[in-house]
């Protein structure tokens, strides 16, 4: 309460001068007439005795103003007075100013959005009550391999686990992704994400919904009706939050589903619908449905207490064979996990963001102290003329102050402005349930980082006039034209530390440059030049409509002047998958390898030409025998002689297939896919059952040539009006999206790097020119005496250079040792890499060579009699 009430009186007297003027005025005259009362008293005469009073009391203006001092108005306005001369000396020198708040707003602003994120992704990554608690569950059984086969919990294990009550309060089955079915709703169809999960499932993870109810045991029972929630996200955009949604019904599927509640919103906000998962009696005690297991524990329970809790309890296994195999149990955090997968990003992105942060302090001390090199003289008479060191101190504390705060305010609105676009460029797992926001523990860390550096070295020069004896005199008898080179001068330690620091950050930026290069230059086994896809399913579930739907579509699409090619394929080329059914040789050895089915035409389109044999035509789909292998299937299994073999799977849908062709290992998941043996197949002509997945229309259009997306719909629904047409794309945009993460990663460490090496450029023309101002005498003497001006560049740019090259050969140390975080992220690629390390080096130094070029370049320009006359 006295601060503030201090504060109130200090602000009353700044902008109430005048009033507390009079107040003091009224009180010293007061005290003047009581003295001379006190004189009339003793005999004095009254005009003599005011005379009397005054002189006793003193200076009469003197006192007013130490009053007013003391009421606070001397102390405001001195301050006022400082922010004011330190704004027009920030006027005066626009280039120093702007570099140096850019720099500061540099470090604060990308430091603070990049921790912020990597903060979100590491630190909360799981925004749910007592997260600590939560865990995911396999179980594992032993074979004669060595090797232990783990899998998914069935829902039986799931259900004993919970009588374990001491040891979990709640456990699950959910399958948050995976597949994609379609939802029906008013007659439109929709592709959207829906989740399955069992009874407990959203008890486990903490979340209530927001209405009616979640999953109960009964709606899993096999033949129970079919309930779901709704996503708070797609309650909004399909129903308009109406909270009259409870007991309708929607279509999964073409089946009717009855909605029975709605979830809050940040729950797996991309899930539109979470569907109560049925079991029937075998699906109730299987194992390996491939569906996620969490499970909250008690309080206090270590994954240890749990295990063995756990084994105790848990049955043996028959997934191997009638006889029954024991089996343990592996319970993870739920934390380690969702961390773990981007522990390599987070580490290289906190390097690169710290190596950031440095420089620029570093580089906004260099800054300050080439500022500060031409006020020596300037702080020297303002101290003959009577300013003390707490004044000196003072002034240059509020320029800097301003400095930080205009730095300050510019990085925190970068921070804010640049926080989505940094979300959509890295490549990590983010809280899909909880927004990415500014921390503000980062903001305070930065700021603070960055306004002490700029505070301790914005006080150098007042300090250091202040502490030698011998320098005041100094400075006015010689203007400071003593100074020692930048060799001898902390501003080489300056540029050693920039360097060095660039250094490291440009090397690995280089090394994701040289990677991605190297990535998109693989050749996948096919062209998407002038290649368009076509996702569509006919609603129709069953396998002979769909099956007859993607025929004649891929026909009318052949038919059109636009194409040259088309046909099908179950999984879009770079999206990995396929089906295994482990097919037999006449030898006896099983292939294994994914089966992609496709339709004549789609090898066509993508410009995969054979090897050996041919492709597939319109009469082999009428029989669906011929089956076409790629190269390493060939090889492995046929010894290079494929072409007749027959081939037969042996599992409920059995087939024969005969190789009619070899074709060439195509990279089906983007360049860093595995080449391994794949198979080739038609659609099999006798199947009845409902296909599983959906084709992708291919087609190769002519150069020059396009299709737009309301015509390819018009063609699908005149083919069959009762179809899904999602989205055409190219297939260059499948591609980039398989090498998005990569692109995305060295993108940004390449920004990095960028901001790095200006930062460093800035600094070491900052630190050349501080040589330059504390040299002009030095340079105007040498000029006299007849030194060239390639001279006097050659004595300043060596000044910076050793300080460059000791910062060059730390940096690689430094290289050698920080490339090796990035080393999984490399694509043929070592983090030694020779070619790239000479390449940043020769930048880096070239760099650095052109920063201390220009100011020394012009330090060559200087006229000595101006030099020596300004002395």
């Amino acid at each position: 309460m006295i601060a503030i009430r201090i504060a109130i009186a200090r602000m009353r007297a700044l902008f109430r001068r005048d009033a507390i003027t009079d107040e003091i005025r009224e009180e010293l005259h007061f005290h003047v007439d009581m003295r001379a009362d006190e004189y009339v008293r003793q005999g004095t005469e009254g005009r003599a005795a005011q005379h009397a009073a005054r002189r006793r009391f003193g200076n009469f203006a003197l006192i007013l103003d130490r009053g007013y001092d003391v009421r606070g108005g001397g102390v405001m306005e001195t301050m006022l007075h400082d922010v004011k001369y330190g704004l027009r000396q920030l006027g005066e020198h626009p280039s120093f100013s702007i570099v140096a708040a850019l720099t500061l707003a540099l470090g604060i602003g990308v430091s603070t959005a990049l921790f912020s994120v990597i903060d979100a992704a590491l630190v909360r990554p799981l925004p749910y009550p007592h997260p600590e608690e939560l865990v995911t569950l396999d179980v594992e059984e032993a074979n004669q391999s060595g090797n232990p086969s783990r899998y998914a919990p069935s829902m039986a294990d799931i259900r004993t686990w919970r009588t374990l009550t001491t040891i979990v309060s709640h456990a699950g089955m959910g399958r948050v992704s995976g597949f994609v079915p379609l939802i029906v709703q008013t007659g439109t169809p929709q592709r959207l994400i829906v989740a399955e999960a069992s009874e407990d499932f959203l008890e486990t993870y903490g979340v209530t919904p927001i209405l009616g109810r979640g999953i109960q045991l009964e709606d899993t029972r096999e033949g129970a009706r079919a309930v779901a929630l709704l996503g708070h996200g797609y309650w909004q955009r399909e129903f308009g939050g109406d909270a009259g949604v409870l007991g309708r019904e929607i279509r999964i599927q073409n089946q009717p589903v009855t909605i029975v509640g709605v979830l809050p919103r940040g729950f797996y906000n991309e899930t539109a619908v979470w569907q109560a998962r049925q079991f029937s009696g075998v699906m109730f005690h299987r194992r390996g449905s491939g569906t996620p297991v969490i499970a909250r524990l008690r309080p206090g329970i270590t994954l240890a207490q749990a295990v063995a809790a756990l084994n105790t309890v848990t049955p043996a296994s028959t997934m191997s064979g009638p006889t029954p195999v024991p089996v343990r149990v592996v319970i993870r955090s739920m934390y380690d996990d969702e961390t773990n997968q981007s522990g390599a990003t987070i580490r290289t992105l906190s390097l690169a963001v710290g190596l950031i942060l440095i420089i620029a302090c570093v580089n906004v001390a260099g800054l300050l102290l080439a500022r500060g090199a031409t006020r020596h003289v300037e702080l020297a008479i303002r101290a003959a003329i009577g300013a003390g060191r707490g004044r000196l101190v003072r002034q240059l504390l509020t320029e800097s102050l301003l400095l930080a705060v205009a730095g300050a305010f510019i990085g925190v609105l970068l921070a804010y402005a640049s926080l989505d676009s940094l979300v959509a460029l890295i490549p990590l797992s983010l809280p899909a349930n909880s927004p990415v926001a500014i921390n503000p523990t980062v903001l305070g860390f930065s700021l603070g980082l960055t306004v002490v550096t700029t505070l301790l070295f914005g006080l150098v020069p007042a300090l250091k006039l202040s502490c030698a004896p011998n320098m005041l005199s100094t400075m006015l008898t010689v203007g400071g034209r003593n100074g020692a080179p930048l060799s001898k001068r902390a501003g080489q330690w300056l540029i050693f530390v920039e360097v060095a620091l660039a250094l490291v950050l440009m090397a690995a930026s280089g090394l994701m440059l040289r990677s991605f290069a190297k990535l998109v230059t693989v050749d996948l086994g096919f062209d998407v030049a002038n290649v368009l896809t076509l996702e569509v399913e006919p609603l129709d579930q069953t396998a002979v409509m769909r099956r007859e739907y993607y025929a004649s579509l891929a026909d009318a699409l052949r038919r059109l002047p636009e194409v040259v090619s088309a046909g099908a394929i179950d999984q879009l080329d770079l999206d990995g998958g396929g089906t295994y059914r482990y097919p037999m040789t006449d030898t006896g050895a099983t292939i294994a390898g994914p089966q992609r089915t496709v339709l004549p035409g789609t090898l066509e389109a993508m410009r995969v030409r054979p090897l050996a044999g041919r492709l597939f035509d319109d009469a082999d789909r009428m029989t669906g025998e011929a089956v076409i292998v790629n190269a390493a299937a060939s090889q492995k299994y046929f010894g290079g002689k494929p072409l007749g073999q027959a081939l037969r799977t042996g599992d409920k849908i059995p087939r024969q297939w005969r190789i009619v062709g070899v074709v060439p290992n195509i990279r089906h998941a983007g360049p860093e896919w595995r080449v391994g043996p794949e198979m080739y197949v038609l659609p099999d002509p006798n199947e009845t059952a409902a296909m599983f997945n959906r084709l992708a229309m291919v087609m190769r259009l002519r150069d020059g040539a396009s299709l737009s997306i309301q015509r390819l719909k018009q063609i699908a629904e005149t083919v069959g009006p009762r179809v899904l047409v999602e989205r055409a794309r190219p297939a260059a945009a499948v591609l980039s999206q398989q090498v998005a993460k990569p692109r995305h990663r060295m993108l940004l460490l390449a920004l990095l790097g960028v901001f790095g090496l200006l930062l460093t450029l800035v600094g070491i023309f900052s630190m050349t020119a501080y040589a330059v101002a504390r040299r002009t005498h030095e340079i105007g003497v040498r000029v006299a005496f007849g030194a060239r001006p390639a001279q006097v560049v050659g004595v300043m740019i060596r000044d910076a250079a050793w300080p460059v090259a000791f910062g060059l050969v730390a940096g690689l140390a430094g290289t050698y040792y920080a490339t090796r975080v990035i080393t999984s992220f490399l694509f043929r690629t070592t983090p030694h890499d020779p070619v790239t390390l000479a390449a940043v080096v020769a930048l880096l130094g070239a760099a650095a060579y052109l920063a201390a070029w220009l100011p020394a370049r012009r330090a060559a320009s200087v006229d000595p009699v101006t030099a020596l006359r300004a002395e």
